[in-house]
């Protein structure tokens, strides 16, 4: 996985999501932008993660076919693995619900997006706030330190009395069209 150092990761939920998905495809996730590149770049803020197989290609054929010389990582790793054929797969959950987030997690729920946002998000931003988030979600991206200790403690400490959480089938397909 590629993460800026201002990314939060849930690894819990990245290892749940991957575990639904063909490690022998060749096929990378995240939040997908849709302008500059034809099937997508993923918003490097917000994290990617490549199966095993794109992997093997970005490492071993990368250097002849792809350029980082100029411009931004994440729109160069998008065009790389489209001449590479690595496919971008989808991360909405079951119910419609996005995973990789570029964003904070308090602009994410509040759903105030800049402008720009509906362009780029192959979503178009059509799910505000906290409706638009997974409750598998796997990453925020400018997430300050000590926010990062809110997450942990809320994530992993806090224990509502008589709250009983149950496992969630979010891995199953959803459909766009």
């Amino acid at each position: 996985m590629k993460a800026d150092d201002d990314t939060y990761v849930i690894m819990e939920n990245l290892r749940y999501f991957l575990s639904g998905q063909n490690r022998r495809s060749a096929v990378y996730f995240g939040q997908k932008f849709v302008p500059f590149v034809a099937n997508g770049y993923p918003s490097g803020g917000a994290g990617y993660v490549m199966s095993r197989e794109a992997l093997r290609r970005f490492g071993q054929e990368n250097a002849e076919r792809c350029s980082f010389s100029r411009g931004p990582e994440d729109i160069n790793f998008g065009r790389c693995m489209e001449t590479l054929g690595v496919a971008f797969g989808d991360t909405l959950d079951a119910l419609g619900r996005t995973r990789f987030h570029c964003f904070t997690q308090n602009l994410h729920i509040l759903g105030n997006y800049p402008k720009w946002y509906s362009v780029y998000d192959k979503y178009d931003g059509t799910k505000v706030g906290i409706r638009s988030l997974s409750d598998g979600a796997i990453s925020f991206h400018y997430v300050s330190p000590d926010d990062m200790y809110t997450f942990e403690y809320f994530l992993y400490h806090l224990r509502p009395h008589g709250v009983i959480k149950g496992f969630q089938e979010l891995n199953t397909n959803f459909s766009t069209t």
